[in-house]
């Protein structure tokens, strides 16, 4: 069985499907990025350690306030560019 390569999103990529679906679990980043377990939970701890998500300790994950700041400054540098 061949490994599939984790596919590389963006941080405003991960925030803004986040945003869409209100709280996520590891595996939800699993399913839509292609990536393994392993990067989806360090990936997700990046995001932690830089205040723009958090968990509940039970595998939930939701954007911070800072996370939808966040958010808001990369969709309009997006635009700009």
């Amino acid at each position: 069985m061949k490994r599939r390569r984790p596919q590389r999103a963006t941080k405003l990529e991960i925030l803004q499907f986040i945003e869409g679906k209100r709280i996520i679990f590891i595996f939800d980043l699993v399913e839509r990025f292609g990536y393994t377990y392993y990067s989806a939970v360090n990936r997700l701890r990046t995001l932690r350690a830089q205040t723009l998500a958090t968990s509940d300790g039970r595998g939930h994950w939701v954007l911070t306030d800072e996370g939808m700041r966040r958010l808001k400054w990369l969709r309009q540098k997006n635009q700009t560019v």
